[in-house]
């Protein structure tokens, strides 16, 4: 097998695996982490905004809880959320929240190799 057939095949899987993560995180996480947030402006104006339960909805509003987990420091500073907000959640659900967007980043990584690789 040459090289590029191997990671055709991980690309393709990894399209599989991040679809399936994130849709699983999105249906069955959203709630119980918005829950988690239900006083803070940012989410509940997001919410509102992106309201319906849609796929591009629940979408928009997971990325935003995500940015809130992923770089919590920095939304801090801002006022965005407080550390309590941020220490109430559960580290598992953390992990539900963070890990498919995670993936996500490496397998563009894979497919920029892709390109760079092979001039597609």
């Amino acid at each position: 097998m040459d090289f590029q057939l191997i990671l055709a095949i991980i690309l393709a899987a990894g399209t599989l695996i991040f679809a399936g993560l994130t849709i699983y995180a999105e249906y069955t996480k959203l709630e119980a982490l918005e829950s988690y947030f239900s006083q803070n402006k940012v989410i509940c104006d997001n919410k509102r905004f992106w309201g319906r339960n849609q796929h591009i909805d629940r979408f928009h509003r997971m990325l935003v809880i995500n940015g809130l987990l992923g770089m919590p420091k920095f939304h801090i500073k801002r006022g965005e959320v407080t550390e309590a907000e941020l220490a109430s959640v559960p580290l598992s659900l953390k992990r539900w929240a963070l890990w498919p967007y995670h993936f996500g980043m490496v397998w563009i990584a894979g497919c920029m190799l892709w390109s760079i690789l092979y001039g597609w």
